[in-house]
């Protein structure tokens, strides 16, 4: 079965790596990259923004890159984010996971881990590398897994529901979308909605409970 093809930009500020990566990513049959950049400023300014699906980032400080990319989604919001950075603080990968990047993986990462998130970005999916996941079970969501699991009934419509349980199986705002045959603003409402209902920040928090309500 053919893949379509994904449209990569890369951000890395040392040249000598910056075409290593280039390299491994022109190998991948399912990715086209189609620019550089040494930093984040310059991707709202190329001329073929709009042709680009995902941006892959190479980010020494991740809380300042975060930042930037958030500012970044809010005008560009179906633009997609792969982070690779250092290993994270938990302070660093709640800001991360806040800002809406769809995978993020550290530098260390061995390159089949590279490939599973490449793959999953690419097809719409959220992926969080391994390290990634168990600084974030080490912060403060620990209390939602401690927490009674609370019922849906009463409180949850039938669509938040749905969207909880796609949220929960990866699915990016685009796919949910288009899965639900709703527009991408509509999935950022009800997931809000979610976020403020369920007393959570992020995904994680909300596929934390999908699976505590067996909504998944």
């Amino acid at each position: 079965m053919e893949h379509s093809i994904t449209h990569a930009c890369l951000v890395h500020a040392h040249p000598l790596e910056c075409e290593a990566v280039a390299e491994w990513l022109r190998r991948r049959s399912y990715i086209e990259l189609v620019g550089k950049c040494n930093n984040l400023e310059q991707i709202t300014q190329l001329p073929y923004l709009k042709e680009i699906d995902i941006v892959v980032v190479f980010a020494h400080h991740a809380e300042k890159t975060a930042d930037q990319i958030l500012k970044i989604r809010k005008l560009y919001p179906k633009l997609k984010f792969l982070l690779l950075a250092p290993s994270p603080s938990a302070e660093s990968v709640r800001e991360v996971v806040r800002s809406g990047v769809s995978g993020y993986i550290v530098f260390e990462a061995e390159l089949d881990e590279w490939e599973r998130a490449i793959r999953a970005v690419s097809e719409g999916k959220v992926y969080y590398g391994q390290e990634v996941m168990l600084k974030l079970a080490e912060t403060s969501m620990d209390k939602y897994i401690q927490d009674p699991a609370p019922s849906t009934r009463d409180f949850l419509s039938k669509r938040e529901v749905e969207i909880l349980r796609l949220v929960a199986s990866e699915y990016s705002t685009n796919k949910i979308a288009s899965e639900l045959c709703i527009s991408d603003k509509t999935v950022e409402t009800h997931r809000r909605n979610l976020f403020q209902k369920l007393g959570v920040r992020n995904s994680v928090g909300l596929t934390k409970i999908a699976v505590r309500m067996g909504v998944v």
